[in-house]
């Protein structure tokens, strides 16, 4: 009777969303920080699992997959080492948008963790945006805001159909938290700055300018960690009008306070 490999990913406890490979063991607690989670109840719960992951390991986990795309994880890990040598999958965060075609992994790469997200042509953004927008945030940081460098960027070709995947490094891991009501006054004018190159020709002046926007400038994007602010996320970066990326930040912000906060807030007014 032939015996069939057991699975490769399992099931972190208390998440539907993220996966660890079953040969991470207790490092893979650290998967979690990938999930942005904004919600205090989902947030407890996914520390609650990674204590259980702490203690006791991967291998005692249900056996998990993604959904997309439609390589296992070792298969996949040995597609990306054709660009990455030696690299190893630690772990998997899905997206939230069921049939959304996009995966973050956490890896191992030359002795240090990275972050590979692989991702296929949809609306709204890109790897390629974002490997750009990310290499000129190194050139010139943004002041007070950590973002990833880039490490490797390209295409795998997956069953006949193009994924791009972007690595970088893995800012913050293991300690974050959402960041409500960051002081981010020249946020925009700093951006902007930065990403002059990348403005389209013929681009408004005046009035009607345009300036240079995250695209998804939210609470789970801009996180605190150790070092200070970190802004993950750049796949929709691009010119939009002046005021929307805050106006959308501050609005996140509200959507996701604790209960307790709008509360407080709510009698205090």
């Amino acid at each position: 009777m032939t015996e069939h490999p057991a699975p490769a990913m399992v099931r972190f406890p208390g998440s539907q969303r993220v996966l660890l490979h079953r040969a991470a063991g207790r490092r893979a607690r650290t998967v979690r920080t990938l999930t942005g989670s904004s919600d205090w109840r989902r947030d407890a719960a996914e520390r609650v699992g990674g204590m259980l992951v702490a203690l006791a390991g991967t291998r005692w986990l249900p056996a998990a997959d993604w959904a997309w795309p439609s390589r296992s994880a070792d298969a996949l890990a040995a597609d990306l080492r054709r660009s990455m040598p030696g690299l190893r999958i630690v772990g998997a965060v899905t997206p939230r948008q069921e049939g959304r075609r996009r995966l973050s992994l956490l890896c191992r790469y030359a002795g240090n963790p990275v972050i590979v997200k692989l991702g296929a042509d949809e609306p709204g953004g890109s790897m390629s945006t974002e490997a750009d927008v990310l290499r000129l945030l190194t050139d010139r940081p943004l002041p007070g805001i950590d973002t990833p460098i880039v490490i490797a960027a390209g295409a795998l070709d997956i069953d006949g159909a193009t994924v791009d995947f972007l690595a970088t490094s893995a800012v913050g891991l293991g300690a974050q938290r959402p960041a409500l009501d960051a002081p981010l006054r020249t946020f925009e004018s700093d951006l902007t700055q930065r990403l002059s190159s990348l403005a389209p020709t013929g681009r408004a002046t005046g009035a009607d300018a345009m300036v240079a926007v995250h695209g998804d400038l939210t609470p789970w994007n801009l996180r605190r960690t150790r070092r200070g602010l970190a802004l993950f996320d750049w796949e929709a970066a691009g010119w939009g009008p002046a005021g929307s990326d805050l106006d959308h930040y501050r609005a996140s912000c509200d959507a996701v306070r604790p209960w307790w906060h709008r509360r407080r807030n709510g009698a205090a007014r």
